[in-house]
């Protein structure tokens, strides 16, 4: 499975599972966590990031990244992992993050944290960094000038 279909898989879970009204895929935008997420979604106000793996080394690789260090600001409040079946091993997650893999049609939680819209979220995320990527997806949708 290539990374482009796992982040295809992931924009569909947030949206028809997760039931996440907004969600963007690899938006590059200046944020304080300097994280440009593989997709990323919102519901009930909270942001679920979704990091796509295809090979062991990219996550591991995911762990040098300046978001990833305990507090520093970071995209949200829930954090996933999507990957082929078997990818990482098992508990091999950081604190709060769950590991969800792709087997055929469905999307399972296999290990860490799942989400649960009623719970509270492991994270506290970077509400500025979320805004700022919410902004920048807007001003590229919206930009036209008014009709007077």
């Amino acid at each position: 499975m290539s990374h482009t279909e796992l982040v295809n898989r992931a924009i569909k879970w947030l949206r028809n599972t997760l039931h996440c009204r907004v969600v963007l895929a690899e938006l590059v935008a200046y944020t304080i966590s300097g994280e440009t997420p593989d997709a990323i979604g919102w519901v009930h106000n909270k942001a679920i990031l979704v990091e796509c793996k295809t090979t062991l080394s990219d996550f591991y690789a995911d762990r040098k990244k300046r978001a990833r260090h305990i507090n520093y600001p970071a995209l949200g409040a829930w954090r996933f992992f999507l990957t082929p079946p078997g990818l990482v091993p098992k508990n091999k997650l950081e604190y709060g993050w769950g590991l969800y893999e792709v087997h055929g049609r469905r999307i399972t939680h296999t290990d860490g944290w799942s989400y649960n819209n009623a719970g509270k979220p492991p994270f506290k995320s970077c509400r500025d960094s979320e805004v700022a990527m919410l902004v920048s997806a807007l001003s590229r949708t919206h930009n036209q000038p008014c009709n007077t």
